[in-house]
């Protein structure tokens, strides 16, 4: 990629990658912004711009998962885990997360796998205001830019040659990267098939709960949503005993042994 494309497009395609990165593809943001701090030292690129150009991105998309969260509640979650290459009890160990540090999570958010696209639903699920979600997620949003496009500044010279090597690698710096972006999505693609058929369980359709709901069976119902998801939805099945799932080494014994079970997640 030369001087002259990088100072026409890479401002555009950087706020692109990472607004979409933030939307939920399963896209690697950091390896971009050490590129993209490494190009500021060898005077390709503003460092100030770069850094701008990432917290407005990211806090573009944040307010989309945010206004989502208060709009449509704890179904946003289940269309998270759906498209994120993380694995789906990233949902449950961020609305754990949330409800023990609160707003200040959202600083942190960014820099864990997984946390940085659940922790904005779980913000305007809870019903932060605007305004506060604003402050405190474009501040952990501006010290992720700072940090990660900073480390690439630092690393520069060593970077330099990483990035040779993809141009040797791929015919060019962009075609190189898009090279190992595919072996990074393939080997996140697998890694989750892998996770999703160690967690598989038997499954009940709703029709099918209620056609032996009906029909008198011995049926026991625990419902095992999180307390935000229950504060924001406020009810259940029939009948249901809620439990968490943190709850369920001291309150197993209320589950009774001599019927069949069905845990009711989201």
């Amino acid at each position: 990629m030369s001087s002259d494309t990088v100072a026409r497009y890479g401002y555009l395609l950087l706020f692109g990658y990472v607004l979409l990165q933030q939307l939920g593809l399963p896209l690697p943001a950091s390896p971009v912004l050490l590129a993209a701090g490494a190009l500021a030292r060898a005077g390709q690129a503003s460092f100030a711009a770069i850094v701008a150009v990432t917290l407005v991105a990211a806090t573009t998309a944040h307010l989309v998962w945010y206004q989502a969260g208060r709009l449509r509640g704890a179904s946003v979650l289940a269309l998270l885990c759906r498209i994120s290459l993380e694995p789906d009890t990233c949902v449950r160990k961020t609305s754990n997360l949330f409800t023990r540090w609160g707003p200040k999570l959202l600083i942190a958010a960014p820099f864990i796998p997984g946390l940085g696209l659940v922790a904005p639903p779980l913000a305007g699920l809870s019903g932060m205001r605007a305004w506060r979600f604003l402050l405190i997620d474009s501040f952990g949003s501006l010290l992720w830019a700072t940090c990660i496009a900073g480390a690439g500044y630092a690393l520069g010279p060593q970077l330099g040659l990483v990035l040779s090597l993809l141009k040797s690698i791929g015919g060019s710096v962009l075609s190189g990267a898009l090279l190992l972006l595919a072996g990074y999505l393939a080997w996140r693609l697998v890694d989750r098939r892998r996770a999703l058929q160690q967690l598989r369980i038997d499954r009940i359709t709703p029709q099918e709960l209620q056609e032996r709901l009906n029909r008198g069976d011995a049926l026991f119902i625990v419902d095992m949503r999180h307390e935000l998801e229950m504060d924001n939805e406020r009810r259940t099945l029939p009948g249901a005993l809620h439990l968490a799932l943190e709850e369920l080494e001291d309150r197993h014994t209320e589950i009774p042994r001599d019927r069949d079970i069905a845990l009711f997640c989201s």
